[in-house]
């Protein structure tokens, strides 16, 4: 338990005394210095502190560990009340900030954040760097179907009628064979299409059918080396410019936003295996389809996927930190009220459309202690090392190139 000796307070009234009194004020402040900034007591007892100078205001973190009163103007009672740990803040005239004191009331869980331990006891030192990586999957699969039938008829003259997506003739048709000619097809732009009529029949059909399916995958996998405590963070991609308009003038100025893949992180290592790491990681791309116009220039949205959680795990365990599964389903159908509801030949007078979308997202993140490499130790093959001295003679790109090219994996793996 530290205590402040009751010979340094008698020695310390009778050196102030000694002093003149404008001399006495900074001695006063030096001496607080002298103040214990650890205390311990056990639950139950009592410590009075005796200061140089007097206390202006007191404070106590958690009241339910100690309490704290004052005395007299010099003169501060602190009660331990349970095990704990909490603070003490005294102010006085020496500065604008308080004194600042660490009050430990031993019991369960206190005793070893306040004892040393013995050299033998202590353990090796825990590591100080964490190597972070983090992977986004993305997979995003597409399905649609689409089908329908246009029918149209022509009079000598005048149109008489047609399915939707048909019009009258703007431009004759010519060289489409037995069809009439002036007569227009409504022919689909993205999907197969069969068309008959035409000859002497004045009605004309065409049968517009589309089956699409499709998947597109994403993967990016950053990785970053912090040290135990502090942040660190990476962005690879780039910026695009934004027109910012002007109020009140017709001035346009331009502003940069970042896109692509961006990490930051705070790795903390807790234990000889145990890290607690506070993430956010970031993927963005430019959307051209939903952008926007400013003054005359397409300004891209952007399509983002991002987190921010923290998470404890050990070194090489993996963690899903986020994670979306998201399905849409859209349909249509384009009909001629009544005719359209025809058993079998209300086909004929309709369309319909089926457009499915599966989007499924992960985030993991893996952390591992590291070790920098030895001095003098030989680096690993940089990425594409064999390809840097790369210059085959023109037999040897003719008859033995085979395209099979340095596919190794990088540092980073």
């Amino acid at each position: 338990m530290i205590r402040l000796p009751e010979i340094a307070n008698i020695a310390l009234s009778a050196a102030l005394l000694s002093l003149p009194f404008a001399a006495q004020s900074e001695a006063s402040c030096a001496l607080l210095t002298q103040t214990p900034a650890v205390l311990e007591m056990a639950p139950g007892t009592h410590r009075e502190l005796s200061l140089p100078v007097q206390v202006q205001r007191l404070a106590v973190g958690n009241p339910a560990v100690a309490d704290v009163r004052l005395t007299d103007k010099n003169t501060v009672l602190i009660t331990a009340n349970e095990g704990g740990v909490t603070s003490l803040s005294v102010w006085t005239g020496c500065a604008s900030q308080p004194r600042q004191s660490m009050v430990f009331v031993l019991g369960e869980g206190t005793l070893a954040l306040t004892r040393p331990l013995p050299a033998e006891e202590a353990g090796p030192a825990l590591p100080s760097q964490v190597q972070t990586d983090i992977r986004f999957v993305e997979v995003n699969r597409t399905k649609l179907r689409e089908v329908g039938v246009s029918l149209f008829g022509t009079g000598s003259n005048n149109f008489l009628f047609g399915s939707p997506g048909t019009a009258p003739p703007s431009v004759p048709v010519g060289g489409v064979g037995a069809l009439t000619p002036g007569a227009p097809v409504p022919m689909s732009a993205t999907g197969f299409n069969i068309v008959w009529g035409g000859g002497s029949s004045r009605v004309l059909g065409a049968l517009n059918a589309l089956e699409n399916s499709g998947f597109a995958y994403t993967l990016a996998r950053p990785s970053l080396v912090a040290l135990s405590g502090q942040s660190a963070s990476f962005l690879a991609g780039g910026e695009f410019p934004v027109p910012v308009p002007s109020a009140g003038s017709d001035t346009v100025s331009i502003e940069y936003k970042e896109f692509g893949v961006r990490l930051s992180l705070t790795p903390t290592v807790v234990g000889p295996d145990r890290i607690t790491l506070k993430v956010a990681p970031e993927v963005s791309e430019l959307d051209f389809n939903n952008g926007i116009s400013i003054a005359g220039t397409t300004v891209p949205a952007l399509n983002v996927r991002r987190t921010d959680t923290n998470i404890s795990l050990a070194s090489g365990e993996s963690f899903v930190i986020s994670g979306l599964i998201s399905a849409s389903n859209v349909g249509a159908v384009n009909k001629l009220p009544g005719l359209g509801d025809i058993p079998v030949l209300g086909a004929f007078f309709r369309s319909s459309r089926i457009d499915r979308e599966e989007r499924e997202l992960l985030m993991i993140v893996t952390p591992h202690l590291v070790q920098p490499l030895a001095v003098d130790a030989r680096l690993p093959d940089l990425p594409g090392e064999q390809l840097r001295r790369y210059d085959p003679s023109v037999f040897e790109q003719l008859f033995l190139e085979s395209g099979d090219f340095d596919r190794t994996p990088g540092l980073s793996r």
